[in-house]
């Protein structure tokens, strides 16, 4: 038996208001201010009316379609000019960009809402298992009845939860024993799946904008079944209103038809999407700003403005990284590459909600295209083009990380003409091992999602001691495309394979160890992109943050984390002025659904004793019997409630000041209207039971009034007291004002901070054989003079080059470790950014002689006598030192 869908709340544009999901009764037991979708809104006197009526709503309160046009006028209208803080206790948010995001993620959510109904919810509570449901969508939209004559489809759903650290890391173990993934509910699976039928993205004007790919996804499927041998279309009824006909249009989703599943591959689905869960107001941020960047970048904007806004989308990459540590795995980068459909958005109880897709970004990406030329400091001095130029190619390679193989394969040409960087999937996601942080739970986890993401295909279940053996073929191969990855003494040198960074005895958990990747080929970008560091603070015994009452404060660097992720606690902060006084920021957290779970608690209460009593054989004078007597009317068993988890509000305040308001469930953030309106699912679903439960018990013979059911009148009766309470926080709640969920505007970090990129370049070729090892074609000296000019830059001479080179190590050295990083007599080879330090392998020096790599120093410049451009285009001006090979054990 078909069951009947929940209703919509975004109108139909093909006419079928009468045929969409009905509205609540205008008496419904369901207060309006209750009705999910209107959390938001003001509600009047909480109440919980629970007499039940068929009337029907004569006309909603307030029209989504007009609401849904206001809404893009003054998106439209809105001037999202650069943000800057005011010096003033009263500035406790960012009004342009705060709204800006609040409002891009309103429209979003409001075309997104789960079709619910009165009927549905109480058949859900009447089942004690997860039950087939099916919907009919007509242009995307859902009908209230099921359409016999449409196609059913088949869809494929990949869903990665990663709103937090343990729910990520829960899912490596998961992966590591080969476990089936969780199918969520039926509700779940069914409303996510009938969202696919929209695309949904934010246009140039910060409006949100959807397109209905029913028509198409409605063909797929049809083609399947006739392959099957299965599709009569002679034998289905056609779906025909005011004498149109919309078959074309129209499809059903079942439960049964749709699976949750690792790899997409494994079947050829008629939909199919990869969801990934991410921290909505990063994600938005990130985003809004880049669109921000590109619209009014070039001359409009000056360098302040470009390097404020840039830092500012560093910042929301650091909190996206630390919010929605999902996408910053190792382990998801094969799920992305071989991904279609990709979304990325929150897991929103009864559904997830897209907030971008890989195509989405792909446009972003292309519209980048004229402001990244802006920055070419080709032929000029202009040292604040290369300041900005490095910052805005890290957010490209992060937006180019979440593109799945397809909308990569459209903008290939794109990024090699306009960002000079090898478009092909394996020298990208090579990029991103440099550029990008990726971790993984331990190094199993790690190696096992590197191969397949680099080279395209999986390892075999392997053993903990031959992770080493791996991994230096992995390095052979990827010097084979031309990557060299530096190392310091401590990694370099081994007896065999000196010159690859050897694999630790704990392994490597992360892609740092990538940062100083080089790449030798031709379109070279790559070495000119820092990585970017998550966490520059680490190095720093003090850190300077603005935070968002407009003042500068010092903090302890080791609570940034914390106070981003809005943990509670008091956290000192000190005025950054000299003498200032110490502060303590205080984040409180307050249960704010606890009435509601507690009354959750006690309606489960009460369906336990009920669901007791109705399995007890019906005999005369049994609670049962006494209930029943008089009617023929039987009891469903109901299901228990469950509530959508443990809600929140954080709250961060310094001094007088609020600097923000977040909200969590379960320990991970969300919006405040996704946090109304998930009271406002509960509350609804309560008033419902609870008038079910009220009907018919009146149904039944009131002279068997006795002790249970007066007892039971009672529970009721505190139940609905305890529900009108908690509407009353949720009213509180939703009028609330609209502050920062961010304490920290921005962190200030020095000047000079981030990792300083070499402009230099230095020609060299290098390949690997089995027969020669390595073999590197340089330009080989002896060091002839070492001058330490800090802990950090070495000045050196080189014999037969005239020119001065600064180099700095690649880790810490302290003074008595000096001479062990070089030293006078050393034999160094100049490869592009680097000197390799080299050690003989015999003292006789044999023709033909190899040599250990023991070392890497990051040349930050060079410094050359007197250059002169005359004859530099003739063979001989252009170069004194020949090119030599040198082979390495």
């Amino acid at each position: 038996m078909a069951r009947r869908a929940g209703r919509d709340r975004t109108p139909s544009s093909l006419g079928l208001h009468n045929r969409l999901l009905p509205e609540l009764p205008q008496d419904s037991l369901v207060p309006r201010g209750l009705r999910v979708g209107q959390a938001s809104l003001p509600a009047s006197a909480p109440s919980v009316n629970t007499s039940i009526s068929n009337g029907d709503d004569d006309a909603e309160s307030h029209s989504v379609a007009e609401s849904e046009t206001e809404g893009l006028r003054r998106l439209r209208n809105m001037s999202l000019e650069t943000v800057t803080l005011e010096s003033s206790p009263q500035s406790h948010r960012y009004n342009g960009a705060l709204e800006a995001r609040n409002t891009v993620y309103e429209d979003i959510a409001n075309k997104q809402l789960p079709p619910e109904a009165s009927e549905l919810m109480l058949e859900r509570l009447e089942k004690s298992a997860d039950e087939r449901l099916q919907r009919t969508y007509v242009g995307g939209n859902p009908m209230a009845e099921i359409h016999e004559g449409a196609v059913t489809l088949s869809v494929g759903l990949t869903f990665l939860a990663g709103a937090d650290k343990p729910q990520v890391a829960r899912r490596e173990q998961t992966n590591m024993a080969r476990k089936a993934p969780d199918q969520r509910d039926a509700v779940w699976r069914v409303n996510t799946a009938g969202a696919l039928l929209k695309i949904f993205d934010v246009s140039s004007d910060l409006s949100t904008i959807y397109t209905d790919q029913t028509s198409t996804v409605a063909n797929i499927a049809r083609s399947r079944l006739q392959s099957r041998g299965t599709f009569f279309p002679e034998h289905r009824k056609s779906l025909v209103l005011s004498g149109r006909n919309y078959d074309a249009v129209t499809v059903t989703i079942d439960s049964e038809h749709v699976k949750i599943v690792d790899d997409l591959r494994v079947h050829k689905w008629d939909m199919e999407a990869t969801l990934i869960e991410v921290d909505s107001s990063s994600l938005i941020n990130l985003m809004v700003n880049c669109r921000h960047l590109i619209a009014r970048g070039g001359p409009d904007m000056t360098f302040e403005e470009t390097r404020t806004l840039l830092d500012t989308m560093i910042e929301d990459a650091r909190r996206l990284c630390v919010r929605s540590p999902i996408i910053f795995r190792m382990s998801t980068r094969s799920v992305i590459i071989n991904s279609t459909n990709t979304r990325y958005g929150v897991d929103h109880g009864p559904m997830f909600r897209t907030l971008t897709t890989s195509k989405g970004i792909k446009e972003t990406i292309s519209l980048s295209a004229s402001y990244y030329n802006s920055l070419d400091p080709s032929g000029s001095n202009d040292q604040t083009q290369r300041l900005i130029r490095p910052r805005f190619l890290q957010m490209i390679v992060l937006l180019l990380s979440l593109l799945n193989d397809e909308d990569l394969e459209d903008i290939a040409d794109f990024l090699e003409s306009t960002y000079k960087l090898k478009a092909d999937r394996r020298h990208l996601e090579m990029l991103f091992l440099k550029i990008i942080p990726l971790l993984s739970i331990n190094p199993k986890v790690f190696l096992s999602a590197l191969v397949p993401a680099i080279e395209g295909y999986g390892l075999k279940e392997i053993k903990d001691e031959e992770h080493g053996h791996y991994w230096d073929i992995f390095i052979q191969r990827a010097l084979d495309f031309g990557y060299m990855l530096p190392g310091s003494i401590n990694d370099l040198g081994r007896d065999q394979n000196s010159w690859i960074v050897k694999w630790p005895e704990n392994g490597f958990r992360s892609t740092v160890i990538f940062k100083n990747l080089q790449y030798g080929g031709r379109l070279r970008t790559i070495n000119e992109i820092p990585p970017i560091e998550l966490h520059p603070e680490k190095r720093l015994s003090d850190l300077a943050v603005l935070m968002t009452n407009g003042y500068k404060y010092v903090m302890n660097p080791d609570d940034l984390e914390m106070i981003t992720c809005l943990m509670p606690g008091k956290y000192p902060l000190r005025e950054a002025r000299e003498g200032g006084p110490t502060l303590d920021l205080v984040i409180y957290e307050q249960h704010i659904n606890a009435e509601l779970s507690d009354t959750i608690r006690r309606i489960n209460d009460i369906i336990r004793k009920m669901n007791g009593y109705f399995a007890q054989p019906r005999r005369i004078g049994s609670v049962k019997g006494r209930f029943l007597r008089g009617t023929k009317v039987e009891f469903g068993f109901l299901k228990e409630l469950r509530g959508s988890g443990r809600l929140t509000k954080h709250m961060a305040t310094l001094g007088r000041d609020t600097l923000a308001i977040g909200y969590k469930v379960d320990g991970r953030k969300i919006s405040k209207t996704d946090s109304v309106r998930n009271m406002a699912r509960e509350s609804q679903e309560i008033a419902l039971l609870v008038g079910y439960i009220e009907r018919r018990m009146n149904e039944t013979d009131l002279r068997s009034f006795n002790g249970e059911k007066r007892e039971l009148k009672d529970h009721l009766e505190d139940v609905k007291n305890r529900l009108a309470y908690a509407e009353q926080s949720r009213q509180r709640i939703g009028s609330s004002e609209e502050i920062s969920d961010e304490p920290v505007a921005k962190c200030l970090y020095p000047q000079g901070g981030d990792n300083k990129q070499s402009v230099v370049w230095n020609d060299y070729e290098a390949w690997y054989t089995k027969e020669d090892g390595l073999t590197i074609r340089g330009r080989n000296h002896c060091v002839s003079r070492v001058s330490w000019l800090s802990d950090e830059v070495i000045e050196l001479s080189l014999h037969g080059n005239p020119s001065k080179f600064f180099v700095t190590p690649l880790q810490h050295v302290e003074e008595s470790g000096r001479d062990d990083e070089i030293q006078i007599g050393d034999f160094v080879i100049v490869a592009g950014q680097y000197l390799i330090v080299a050690l003989p392998e015999s003292d006789t020096h044999p023709p033909g002689m190899r040599y250990f790599m023991t070392n890497y120093l990051k040349i930050t410049s060079m410094e050359a006598p007197n250059p002169t451009r005359r004859g530099m285009n003739r063979a001989r001006n252009r170069e004194t030192v020949p090119l030599e090979n040198c082979r390495f054990v």
